[in-house]
């Protein structure tokens, strides 16, 4: 007999006999990312698995339970549930959400669309899960509807942890516009150099308030986490934070892009729940909600000389090389002269000192029309925001961001123009970077994305072509490309074309 039973909002403690604990180990175990590269692999101490059942005290994510049936049921063994109370909430129905809808978006110049309507009841009716739904499809709508409800049905408080300051000041912002005109009654935001107030909801970074207690999330009935695809990517901070909110009963999460590693997905699900509500960029593109996408693939191939010096060199030597060759920034102009006048555009990079030297290179060869600003990690969240509402306001602008800033979440309807002057290979990454383009605006016929493309291929002693890393990163990025039925266009170009 299994008996399973809740410990909390976070855990499911699993009583069996030893042989079954080692199948749902088992059953729960996934090999770690590049874990082949890991020192205690290859020390052979570890077999580069992870396991999301603790055998030791028999613990499991409440939010695996449905795949911990699945296995039970298969197997055919006896079990028994105790102290679950049905997670569902079942006075939310259509009718109820629709009421509600209609009394906070009253005096609003907005008005949620039907399949953001069928979000927020998923979410409330379910209580833990994750929203799938592409960037600018409403997402902070979303959020706003399901946090004013849960306010009104609860006593206790409510947590939003959002990736970066940025999204804090966005959030509030947002919430605002929506109508929430005594926001500032109810709601605290936190980031470096902000103090809580002890309102009813806080907004915060997870890097704000991952080293707080247990007491401090104890009072939170509700964690709502943004852009849920990171959760593993920082176990000491992220999950940290929804292991500690163990009396949250609402626990959901939201994202453009739910990851494919087993890893990420165990533990999105595990501390969040299942998937209860998910959309396509594809279907809102066909609806008219987002904008079409056309994607200019700029392959950049480089003189022989450099390519021979190169080719047996390691990753790092491979970005050091790209990012500091001067022909590559020329590319940037070959962009600039194709671009239409009075559009805005977005570049991101991935390190920092690329990011300046671009700012330095367009600083000094750009038409003075050009107004260029930078976003990273020391831009402080005032003046982050101030360059978001001028990039919503002004004309030719130039935006050059790091991935890490700027892929996820931020909302800046009036980009045109999407660069991606690093290369990735991450689907979530890409495709969240995509979307800062997608949104709707007055004026706007649709977003070009420019990849940047970095050949530095060489041909083998059978005359076939060995791709480098970066060029391998751009055939990843294709198969995102097709598989959402993007359309796309190459250019290549030479040291000889960008004279």
């Amino acid at each position: 007999m299994i008996e399973i039973r809740k410990v909390n909002e976070v855990y499911l403690q699993i009583d069996c006999e030893k042989g079954e604990a080692l199948e749902i180990k088992d059953l729960f175990s996934c090999y770690a990312p590049n874990f082949m590269f890991h020192p205690r692999f290859k020390a052979k101490i570890w077999d580069g698995r992870i396991s999301f059942f603790d055998l030791k005290n028999r613990l499991l994510p409440i939010g695996l339970l449905e795949n911990l049936l699945e296995f039970i049921y298969d197997k055919g063994y006896e079990f028994n549930i105790s102290s679950i109370d049905s997670f569902v909430d079942e006075d939310v129905t259509e009718d109820l959400i629709d009421s509600f809808l209609n009394l906070i978006f009253e005096n609003s110049k907005f008005e949620p669309r039907d399949y953001q309507k069928t979000a927020i009841k998923n979410a409330l009716y379910s209580r833990r899960g994750v929203v799938e739904s592409p960037t600018g499809s409403g997402k902070s709508l979303i959020i706003y509807s399901i946090i004013r409800y849960i306010l009104e049905v609860t006593q206790g408080k409510v947590l939003l942890v959002v990736p970066n300051i940025t999204l804090v000041n966005q959030m509030f912002t947002d919430f605002k516009d929506y109508g929430w005109n005594d926001i500032e009654n109810h709601v605290d935001i936190l980031y470096s150099g902000k103090k809580i107030t002890n309102k009813r909801v806080l907004i915060s970074t997870y890097q704000s308030i991952y080293k707080k207690g247990v007491d401090f999330f104890s009072e939170f009935d509700a964690i709502l986490m943004d852009e849920c695809h990171g959760l593993n990517l920082d176990s000491k901070s992220l999950k940290s934070i929804m292991i500690k909110c163990e009396n949250a009963i609402y626990r959901l999460g939201f994202t453009g892009t739910l990851p494919d590693d087993d890893v990420d997905i165990f533990t999105v699900y595990g501390y969040l729940g299942q998937q209860i509500f998910s959309l396509t960029t594809n279907e809102l593109i066909d609806e008219g909600v987002l904008s079409n996408i056309s994607i200019a693939n700029v392959i950049f191939r480089y003189p022989e000389e450099i390519i021979k010096q190169y080719k047996n060199r390691t990753y790092p030597e491979e970005e050091r090389l790209v990012e500091s060759f001067n022909p590559r920034f020329k590319v940037l102009n070959w962009v600039f002269n194709n671009l239409d006048d009075k559009e805005n555009t977005l570049i991101l990079c991935r390190h920092i000192e690329h990011l300046k030297a671009i700012e330095t290179h367009l600083l000094n060869t750009l038409d003075d029309k050009y107004k260029v600003a930078v976003i990273y990690g020391a831009i402080d969240g005032e003046k982050r925001e101030e360059i978001r509402k001028l990039m919503n306001k002004e004309e030719n602008m130039v935006l050059i961001g790091s991935y890490t800033t700027m892929s996820t979440g931020v909302n800046i309807p009036r980009i045109h123009n999407i660069v991606f002057a690093s290369s990735y290979k991450s689907k979530v990454k890409i495709l969240q970077s995509i979307g800062r383009g997608l949104r709707q605006a007055e004026g706007k016929d649709g977003l070009i994305l420019w990849d940047i493309v970095d050949d530095l291929r060489w041909k083998n002693r059978k005359g076939k072509y060995v791709n480098n890393y970066l060029f391998d990163h751009f055939n990843q990025r294709l198969g995102f490309y097709t598989k959402n039925k993007f359309n796309f266009y190459n250019f290549e170009l030479t040291v000889t074309d960008l004279k």
